[in-house]
This record gives structure tokens, sequence and C-alpha cells, in this order.
């Protein structure tokens, strides 16, 4: 049995469930990647309180001019009711209603300008939420991608490790050893072929004999300059 063609063949599998499984970790980390909908979400809470805020000072300013408007009446009945006579205290009256009038203008012109802040803060708040709408189904539609991919993935790499197991259990433990051991060193690449002559991994050339004994299918040669096994084919 070709032993060294084993190992070149579960090179290949680990290669790619290498690459399977760091784009696995990258969509996992993406489906968990809500950052632009948080910040959707604070900026709605924000609009949200700012429009509360508002609103209930515009109720405090109607509560005033109401309480205005009653010590107006009351000033008026007390002005045109007759029960007053003294030409001193009709004048003071007098002044008291014209006082209270003029600051109930004064009162209706915050009002005036309450009710503009809470219409346009209701518009700010309204454009706030159709693109909270928009973001949250961006983000919708991106995690349903995801999780069809992960799921698409799980299933490559599940398939891939099957085969990967079966293929193990017909190579001796002294090659998987030896095999693990360089791929572990070697940044995941334990065997590699030879192109015109040449290592394929690191590009050194190879003598004739050395290429000759990288046929060999139950020896492991090494590359003389990276220490990778070398699959003759």
């Amino acid at each position: 049995m070709n032993q060294i063609f084993n190992l070149f063949r579960l090179q290949q599998l680990d290669s790619q469930l290498d690459i399977l499984s760091t784009k696995l970790n990258d969509l996992e980390t993406l489906l968990q990647n809500d950052d632009d909908l948080q910040q959707s979400l604070q900026r709605l809470a924000q609009q949200e309180d700012t429009l509360k805020q508002l609103s209930h000072n515009l109720s405090n300013i109607e509560n005033e001019v109401k309480q205005q408007n009653i010590k107006i009446e009351q000033s008026e009945a007390t002005l045109y009711g007759g029960r007053v006579n003294n030409p001193k205290e009709l004048k003071d009256l007098e002044n008291e209603v014209t006082s209270l009038k003029k600051y109930r203008t004064v009162l209706e012109d915050r009002e005036l300008e309450a009710m503009l802040a809470v219409e346009e803060q209701t518009m700010i708040l309204e454009q706030t939420r159709q693109e909270h709408q928009q973001v949250n189904q961006v983000f919708e539609t991106k995690n349903a991608d995801c999780l069809r991919e992960i799921e698409q993935l799980r299933k490559e790499i599940t398939h891939l490790e099957n085969e990967k197991q079966i293929l193990a259990t017909s190579i001796p433990a002294e090659f998987l050893d030896r095999y693990q051991q360089i791929r572990h060193s070697k940044k995941g690449i334990a065997i590699t072929g030879i192109i015109d002559k040449s290592c394929a991994a690191c590009g050194t050339s190879l003598t004739g004999g050395l290429i000759q004994e990288s046929r060999t299918p139950d020896k492991i040669i090494l590359c003389p300059s990276c220490g990778r096994i070398l699959y003759g084919g």
C-alpha cells in the first residue's frame, strides 16, 4: 500500500478542513456581531427619550397656561363683578390682569415653541424608526444567509472528517505521528508535491536521486530545505 500517497491525501483533507473551519469560525463570529443593530436600537431609544422629554415639557407649559387663564378669569371676575368699588383697588386689579395677560403671552410663545419641538422630534423619531427597520431587516437577512451557509459548511466538514477517519485507519501509527509532528511545526502543511524538480512548498531544487526516492511508497523522504515530506507521485 502506498502510504506516502495516503499521507498526501490526508494532507489534502486536512487542508480542506482547515479552510472550511476558518470560514465556519468567521461566519459564526459574524453571526454574533450585531453592532449595527445595537447602535440602531440605541439611536432609536435616544430619540424616543428625547420625544418623551419634549412632550413632558409641553405638558408642563400647557398646564401653566391653563393655570394662568384661571388666574386671569378670577381676577377679571373680581374686577368686573362689582364687589370692589375702591378706585385704588380697582386700579391694582387692572394692573394685575394686565400683568397676568402679559405673562400668559410669554407662556403661549413657549407653548408654541414646545409644540413645534415635539412636532419636529416626532418626525425625527419616525425617520429613525424607518432606518432601524432597514437595519433590522439587513441583520435578519444576513443571519439567515449565515445560518444556511454554516449548516452547509458543517455538513461538508462532517463528510471530510468521516473520510479522514477512514483514511487514517489505513496509515501506520509511526507515519501518522511523523505527519502530525511536521504538520504542527510547518503551519499545517506536512507533505508537498514536486513541481519542475522543485519542492512545491518552498521552491528548493531537488536532485534526481531525491526525486526518485520520493516515489517510494512506504518511505518518508524530507525536503532538505523546509523539512516537509516529499510526495513524488
